[in-house]
């Protein structure tokens, strides 16, 4: 199986119980829903986010409240035969946040969205359980 690496920022709304997703276009790899970031390319996780967010966001990263949240792993989005690793980090943005280059739509998702089949296979399976049970997620 293939293997990608990712990083991702879980942008919570000030009430704790959503939290912001991209959509790339029906023509990208993915139409599904996924958390904001990409490719772990960077030497450092807080370059490689501010990197990804000013690009699908076009907003700044807040490194003061980065926190790590874990590492999850499930199929990749829109790639059979693909495990995709993500490194989660929680904070906040400065700014307010836009659909830019690849990013088409933004969506603020919650628990009720566990069985929605538009969100990506990793953010059911695993992040919104996971989100759940620590109580990051209300």
């Amino acid at each position: 199986m293939k293997k990608i690496e990712k990083i991702g920022m879980l942008i919570l709304n000030k009430q704790g119980d959503k939290f912001l997703v991209v959509q790339k276009s029906p023509d990208n790899i993915t139409a599904d829903y996924i958390m904001p970031g990409g490719r772990f390319e960077e030497d450092a996780p807080e370059e490689c986010l501010k990197n990804e967010i000013k690009e699908e966001l076009d907003c700044e990263v807040d490194f003061n409240s980065l926190e790590y949240i874990g590492e999850y792993k499930d199929k990749a989005a829109g790639r059979s035969g693909t495990i995709v690793f993500i490194k989660l980090y929680k904070g906040k943005i400065i700014g307010e946040p836009k659909p830019t280059t690849e990013i088409k739509f933004l969506h603020w998702i919650g628990l009720e969205d566990k069985d929605n089949k538009k969100v990506s296979v990793i953010i059911r399976n695993k992040i919104i359980p996971d989100l759940t049970e620590r109580d990051i997620l209300k």
